[in-house]
């Protein structure tokens, strides 16, 4: 199988860190946007096999963003990782809006996030 290909987009450079080392030592290609705007532009040109991504961010926040991606690709799967709360609509909507997963920050361990990546492949 090749070498998955990941765009993960957040504004949190820490956390973007941990999911390039992590999934990176794992064979992994992982490109890293801090804004929605980047990470689109980086969804466009690498065609990944998933996408992580934040809600809140700088520029175009995670709903245009989401949007922008599934015009760019209707089946890429993207999960959306934030800490962006409002009484539990927030799943409902990026789920409604073509998001593959929700996960809530901080993260359990890396571990549950990367069995969600896994399932993201697996039904692509």
């Amino acid at each position: 199988m090749p070498q998955p290909t990941m765009v993960a987009i957040d504004d949190e450079v820490e956390f973007v860190k941990a999911i390039a080392q992590y999934f990176g030592s794992r064979g992994y290609t992982v490109h890293v946007a801090l804004t929605g705007t980047s990470g689109v532009q980086l969804v466009e040109a690498h065609r990944p096999d998933v996408v992580l991504m934040d809600m809140k961010m700088p520029g175009i926040d995670g709903d245009v963003a989401l949007a922008r991606i599934r015009e760019i690709d209707a089946k890429v799967p993207v999960i959306v990782v934030t800490a962006y709360s409002d009484e539990g609509g927030i799943r409902e909507r990026v789920l409604a809006l073509g998001a593959f997963a929700h996960l809530e920050k901080p993260l359990s361990s890396m571990l549950d996030l990367a069995e969600v990546v896994e399932q993201a492949l697996a039904s692509s």
